[in-house]
């Protein structure tokens, strides 16, 4: 999950430049912070293409192995859906 977790690092730091930019500037908090969220989701679809890309793999990989799994009888169900199971038989 470190790929993911460094996207949104990255997002986060870009933001707080543009905050802050937009700050010293002397914007008003509420327009600041409206300007560093657009200025900053645009920063990021130009520099962070090749992060997002790489996110995007990982959690691809992810997905098709939990798919794999589930598909092989080999998947370890999660809490939440032994619980669902166990009910369902304790009505039967």
């Amino acid at each position: 999950m470190g790929v993911t977790l460094r996207y949104t690092a990255m997002r986060l730091g870009i933001f707080v430049l543009c905050l802050v930019v937009a700050g010293a500037l002397g914007a008003k908090t509420w327009l600041a912070l409206a300007i560093a969220a657009v200025v900053s989701v645009l920063l990021s679809i130009v520099l962070l293409r090749k992060q997002r890309e790489q996110m995007a793999v990982a959690l691809q990989q992810r997905i098709d192995h939990r798919v794999a799994a589930q598909q092989d009888g080999t998947a370890k169900k999660s809490r939440f859906s032994r619980g669902l199971d166990e009910d369902n038989a304790a009505e039967d």
